[in-house]
């Protein structure tokens, strides 16, 4: 078996524990200490927005040796970084259309994750360009494959480990105790698919602005289709 960097596998987990966890709960408290009504639409946003903030901050400095020169990187070698971008992202988004549409088709139904991000650019279409589109892959792409790369030494584990925590963490996301159905894990399949491409083209060139790049063009495609009601 390949070594495993215990400590790293471990500040990836924890970073990604924080953001779907502890920070989401920090702010539910402190909007409540305010007074604040997060049924509100608007305090809704606000809320989701400081959880993608605080976590913007934290990555930064957990990355700060090695975020900015990746960028510098990327910027440099933009022109063939961005070409295997596009290239895994058409992979990732054949892929993703083929195995939803088998799932729809079995189920009947879409992802809760993508039921929720659809009701989200419903009512407010600004601030899911910025998140979703924007700042949103950018965090997960940081979370979910630069905090384990230097973990593996083994490019299949990488690449297998991070896709399916992609996948897991998507669906529990959306987790309703009230309105579980199993048939949701299926739509792991996709979301780990995504995942897969998106942590290959972070492997091949070693820069996650690169992946990032993919996952962007792809979530930006999402909303766009979902605000003209395609």
């Amino acid at each position: 078996m390949e070594n495993i960097h215990v400590k790293k596998l471990g500040l990836g987990i924890a970073l990604i524990l924080i953001y779907m966890f502890v920070l989401p709960l920090i702010a539910l408290k402190v909007f409540q200490i305010l007074h604040l009504d997060i049924t509100n639409d608007f305090i809704y946003i606000m809320l989701n927005l400081s959880v993608y903030v605080f976590t913007l901050v934290l990555l930064l400095i957990v990355y700060r040796k090695s975020i900015f020169k990746e960028f510098l990187d990327f910027l440099k070698n933009f022109r063939s970084f961005s070409k295997i971008a596009l290239t895994y992202w058409l992979q990732a988004l054949v892929f993703m259309l083929l195995t939803n549409t088998i799932i729809i088709s079995l189920t009947g139904g879409i992802a809760a994750n993508e039921e929720g991000n659809r009701a989200i650019i419903g009512f407010s279409p600004i601030f899911s360009i910025f998140t979703m589109a924007i700042l949103g892959p950018f965090l997960e792409e940081m979370l979910f494959r630069k905090g384990f790369k230097d973990a593996f030494s083994n490019k299949k584990f990488f690449l297998i480990f991070t896709s399916l925590l992609f996948g897991a963490a998507h669906m529990l996301a959306a987790f309703d105790p009230s309105q579980f159905e199993w048939s949701q894990f299926l739509f792991i399949i996709p979301y780990a698919g995504c995942g897969y491409f998106f942590a290959k083209a972070y492997w091949q060139t070693n820069n996650i602005f690169t992946s990032t790049l993919a996952h962007m063009i792809h979530n930006t495609l999402s909303v766009v289709l979902v605000i003209f009601g395609v």
